[in-house]
């Protein structure tokens, strides 16, 4: 997957994603809606764009199969746009008015039809969590330098950690509809992180898997006194939250152990009837169930046994992971089966997972357990 970085100029118009987000959601249908982004050339800039043969190879790949993550910043606030198609031909009609109506001269024209927010006025946050993420292959590949740089924008970046922030189970979901958060919604975000997850945990979740946490706790705080509220979309979140956080984890478990032994790879599994091996894990992600058989393998056990030399973390992968699982997989069958969630069992959910009077494991999911595989 390709990523670029353009920066965005509040000085053409105060709310520029606003009125891109507003035509998205004005569209009669919003799994085919598209807006228009034009990258505006810099009046500044008497040159063409030094890697423009690259740019032009990744433009030419673009397609809504293979969509590119556009990244748009004025450094306070931060978005990443699915962009699925590329194009110097006169889009305007697709996009805001003031592109006509300031007459501004347009270098590419990114076709969006999804855009969700990484950031919404936290400097602090863009420069040292998300921007410190980036490399720039186009200038010897340092990391991305807010100070001092002589970057031409779009500019290719690339991720240490490489994040897909359009994964979805449901393939109607578009991030644009719940883009610009309530203040409820950064009130309880800010409170999972300074009382239960700290930010350095809280901010190496899956983008997925903060905007599960952070919906899940909205809706359990406001009906936790009504007992005979209906908490399965709560546990639903908060399963999935869980499924993400696992997959990751065990992912990066399994890399190790099969660099140890090859031979690993080979160990069968399924995923909705179709066959794979563990070789394939990386990108064929089994259910819980699944996974929870793949921790009881008796080589793969062995193997954690052999190459996981603490104690806390080999109980954390052979005892607590799949205790977490066999508690989730209940709640996600319920679910699926139409059953009603009551309070008491999603409390549980809620308790073991976020941590609640106990150590959370999704905390050990991405905290120091997590660290030690690396």
């Amino acid at each position: 997957m390709n990523n670029l970085l353009v920066l965005y100029n509040p000085y053409y118009e105060k709310d520029v994603i606003q009125q891109h987000v507003d035509i998205l959601l004005n569209h009669d249908e919003q799994t085919k809606a598209r807006v228009a982004f034009g990258k505006v050339r810099s009046k500044l800039r008497d040159y063409e764009h030094p890697f423009k043969e690259r740019l032009q190879e990744i433009y030419d790949s673009v397609s809504p199969q293979n969509y590119l993550q556009l990244f748009l910043t004025d450094y306070s606030n931060l978005y990443v746009a699915k962009v699925v198609e590329v194009t110097n031909e006169d889009r305007s009609n697709e996009a805001p008015a003031y592109y006509k109506e300031k007459s501004l001269e347009v270098e590419e024209w990114f076709i969006i039809s999804d855009i969700r927010s990484i950031a919404q006025n936290d400097f602090e946050f863009v420069r040292d969590k998300v921007l410190a993420n980036f490399t720039t292959p186009n200038f010897d590949n340092h990391h991305y330098a807010v100070y001092g740089n002589k970057y031409v924008y779009p500019l290719v970046v690339e991720m240490d950690e490489e994040i897909e922030y359009f994964e979805t189970d449901n393939e109607e979901f578009r991030y644009f509809t719940e883009i610009f958060k309530s203040k409820k919604t950064l009130e309880v975000k800010k409170a999972l992180i300074r009382y239960r997850f700290g930010e350095d945990i809280f901010y190496a979740f899956h983008p997925n898997t903060q905007e599960a946490l952070v919906s899940a706790e909205i809706e359990f705080e406001e009906n936790e006194k009504d007992l005979l509220y209906d908490f399965t979309a709560v546990a639903i979140k908060l399963s999935k939250a869980f499924e993400k956080e696992v997959y990751l984890f065990l992912r990066k478990l399994f890399v190790l152990l099969m660099e140890q032994n090859s031979e690993l790879s080979q160990i069968a599994y399924t995923v909705q009837g179709h066959s794979f091996t563990l070789g394939d894990y990386a990108t064929n992600k089994p259910n819980l169930g699944t996974n929870k058989y793949l921790l009881f393998y008796k080589d793969i056990k062995d193997a954690i046994y052999a190459q996981v030399q603490d104690p806390a973390l080999r109980h954390f992968i052979l005892k607590t992971i799949p205790q977490a699982i066999k508690l989730v997989q209940p709640v996600r069958n319920e679910a699926a089966h139409g059953e009603r969630i009551a309070f008491e069992e999603c409390k549980q959910l809620r308790d073991e997972l976020i941590g609640i009077g106990r150590s959370g494991v999704l905390c050990g999911l991405v905290g120091g357990f997590s660290g030690q595989l690396l």
